[in-house]
């Protein structure tokens, strides 16, 4: 159930919806530009955008999801398991960057597995080559074959870690983002392992001794992003094979060579929360009258500014003015007014989104409920924007939601799009 909110009074537009929070926004300095290759689309193969998707670029670490996908299908054959222990040989163990992994010690292919897909440790990775594969040129030839059996021309791989040519002393691993989104889309729909350790910021392995933090830092700080790989090296630059889930609605972005990682990771929170702010304006979603019978959106926890939607007719719009001028004045004053002095030096922190403030109201029967929002938004800003809202409440929201997360807002101000979720009170 999609609810776009506005009202016009005086030639001032005012918004409500409903947004979704990053802690990735475009900051000065952060380059949207900064990539080679760029592809956005969703789960079932339909681009929505795509720059220079068919060049050939180095994949860095992100040749690690062909070796995790390898290991599954091992697993799911039954020809090896998760509690295997693998031991550790001198060369993998020599393998640079990675958690420590010592000379004929033992470990689980779990354990393997979570330090290869969470952290990228190229020596975990190298192990799981020699004990799945019997040795990593065969595990290699492994990868290449399974990369053709799906039809992915462009992918080339040399190695099961993606270390450049200067260490392996073979060719680049390589591909197109247009067949890296091939992948992500088998590894989310045949590989759901895969997203059960992607999605952990922080694991551990080594019976706890050790642990590994994802080097994706979108984990926990952009909403619905559960995977899959960042890559990088000199050459190949900074790569993430990304994918998010908001209500049941996943999306898959490629980026491909940026020089900088913060404008790699600002790309990627762009990406998403735009894609998902666009998809509720392109999608006619269906939900039960019976149990959602109306939303009303509002401002402030009087209600004050408030628009309501039947939510059996999407396609109606009405808006109500204001009952109260003074009011509307108010707090359009309070978020247009500029500081006497308007400098850069006048930015502070400005709390734009409170959880103590009522986003939204669902009837469910006859009786209501508001929803908040799930945690506070704050942005340094000389002054406070003023956002175009759109709320998304999930279908079968009944009574028995009452304190659980019912639905995700989506805002933005033009150029920075926020999102979270709702709960229901």
């Amino acid at each position: 159930m999609k609810k776009k909110i506005s009202n016009k009074r005086n030639k001032v537009i005012f918004s409500i919806a409903f947004l979704a929070v990053s802690a990735f926004s475009f900051a000065e300095g952060e380059d949207y530009r900064d990539y080679k290759a760029l592809l956005i689309g969703d789960i079932d193969g339909n681009i929505i955008k795509e720059d220079n998707s068919l060049a050939v670029r180095p994949l860095a670490s992100v040749t690690k999801i062909m070796t995790s996908i390898l290991t599954l299908d091992k697993i799911k054959n039954g020809m090896i398991s998760y509690d295997d222990m693998v031991t550790v040989s001198s060369k993998a163990a020599s393998v640079p960057y990675g958690i420590k992994l010592t000379a004929g010690k033992q470990y689980t292919v779990r354990d393997l597995l979570k330090a290869t897909i969470i952290k990228s440790s190229n020596n975990a990775a190298y192990a799981l080559a020699e004990y799945v594969g019997g040795n990593v040129p065969n595990f290699v030839q492994s990868m290449n074959e399974k990369a053709r059996g799906y039809g992915l021309g462009s992918l080339r791989y040399c190695s099961p870690h993606g270390l450049p040519p200067s260490y392996t002393g073979s060719c680049m691993d390589q591909g197109n983002a247009r067949d890296l989104y091939k992948l992500a889309q088998i590894t989310v729909k045949d590989y759901s392992e895969y997203l059960n350790f992607s999605k952990n910021k922080i694991d551990y392995v080594d019976n706890g001794n050790t642990q590994v933090t994802s080097t994706n830092s979108l984990l926990g700080n952009v909403l619905g992003v559960d995977g899959i790989k960042t890559g990088y090296h000199n050459a190949a630059g900074s790569n993430i094979v990304l994918t998010a889930d908001r209500g049941g609605e996943r999306m898959i972005a490629i980026i491909l060579g940026s020089n900088k990682a913060k404008d790699r990771n600002a790309i990627g929170t762009k990406e998403i929360n735009d894609y998902y702010a666009n998809s509720y304006t392109r999608k006619n979603q269906n939900y039960n009258a019976n149990n959602v019978a109306s939303v009303t959106s509002a401002i402030d926890n009087n209600n004050s500014i408030a628009y309501s939607e039947n939510a059996s007719d999407e396609t109606k719009k009405e808006t109500k003015e204001f009952k109260k001028d003074n009011i509307f004045n108010k707090i359009i004053n309070k978020f247009t007014k500029k500081n006497d002095d308007d400098s850069e030096s006048s930015a502070k922190k400005i709390k734009i989104i409170s959880k103590n403030d009522v986003i939204a109201i669902v009837t469910i029967g006859n009786v209501k409920y508001n929803l908040y929002p799930s945690r506070d938004i704050e942005i340094i800003a000389t002054q406070r924007p003023i956002l175009n809202y759109t709320v998304n409440i999930n279908s079968g929201v009944s009574k028995k939601s009452k304190g659980k997360i019912v639905g995700t807002y989506v805002a933005t101000d033009g150029t920075l799009t926020y999102s979270g979720e709702l709960i229901m009170k």
